[in-house]
């Protein structure tokens, strides 16, 4: 009798349902393969045309927004997740408020595309309470679409300027958080000493103002100097490789393209190229020589206007 009710026992707990701790290894597996998973490619763009939309003045459409229409599905086909602000989404406030976003969801090892196509302006040093730290005096900006063109006390004070000390900070979190099994790519297809419309010696739209944006009155003058680097990118352990690729020297215009009849950013373009012929990943070194030699090619790169490469 006791052989016949232990077998039974036996039996019996043989047909109970699997208990919640014997699933926790495969609930746990599944999490793993999720994380796995995610996107470790990023992308993060401000394209801006339409600056004289709603009976703004200060500044001349130029085709930024196109540059990322362009660029956009070449990311994403490689992989990228990308958030893109053009036009009336390109604010100030916008910018930041999603870059910061952007970069508190950045992770180690990821692959980091920064791109920005837009007017740029330089911005007299230490203004609003920035830092003063420019040998020559100026700061390099971006110029989102609700951004003024002229100082003007009581009207404009240039506090929707992005300048370089607000970027280089947003670039500093990114390769750290990246690190250096990842990549930190940042593409500036901008102008800090263009003429604001058109070029009278040059077809093409033309990035940029030649006049810089004063609180004292002081004058900028291109010609006084040519910085040889534009951001600052310390070097050390840990952190991402980085490689900034802008349009023209601080002496220079930058110039539009005309591709198929339509206008697009001279680096922007040539980024294109190159994205065609390698996917974007960690070198670094690759994606520089696949620019270079894009550039180089007829009909790819406006005249006197050079590359300026920053590792």
């Amino acid at each position: 009798m006791k052989k016949f009710l232990i077998i039974a026992l036996v039996a019996a707990l043989a047909l109970l349902p699997m208990d919640a701790n014997a699933r926790k290894p495969t609930r746990g597996k599944q999490r793993t393969t999720a994380a796995t998973q995610r996107k470790t490619k990023r992308a993060f763009m401000v394209g801006i045309s339409n600056y004289r939309a709603n009976g703004r003045d200060a500044w001349g459409n130029i085709h930024g927004a196109e540059d990322v229409a362009m660029l956009k599905p070449v990311l994403a086909q490689q992989g990228f997740a990308v958030t893109a602000l053009t036009n009336e989404d390109a604010t100030y406030a916008n910018i930041k408020k999603q870059l910061t976003a952007f970069v508190k969801n950045t992770r180690k090892g990821d692959i980091v595309y920064l791109h920005f196509s837009a007017h740029g302006q330089p911005v007299e040093d230490g203004l609003n309470g920035m830092k003063k730290d420019e040998a020559d005096g100026w700061d390099e900006s971006i110029v989102p679409i609700d951004a003024g063109s002229r100082y003007q006390a009581g009207h404009y004070v240039g506090d929707k300027h992005l300048t370089d000390d607000e970027l280089e900070a947003y670039f500093e979190q990114l390769r750290k958080k990246i690190g250096p099994t990842g990549a930190l790519y940042v593409i500036m297809d901008a102008c800090h000493a263009g003429g604001g419309s058109r070029a009278a010696d040059e077809q093409g739209t033309v990035r940029g103002s030649n006049e810089g944006l004063s609180r004292s009155g002081a004058v900028f003058d291109p010609r006084s100097g040519d910085r040889k680097r534009h951001y600052d990118l310390p070097k050390g352990n840990g952190l991402a490789p980085t490689l900034f690729l802008e349009a023209c020297t601080s002496q220079q215009r930058n110039h539009e393209l005309r591709i198929d009849g339509n206008e697009v950013g001279s680096l922007s373009y040539n980024v294109k190229c190159a994205l065609q012929q390698h996917p974007l990943g960690k070198n670094v070194t690759q994606f520089k020589t696949d620019v270079q030699q894009s550039t180089q090619q007829p009909g790819r790169w406006p005249s006197r206007q050079t590359l300026v490469v920053e590792e």
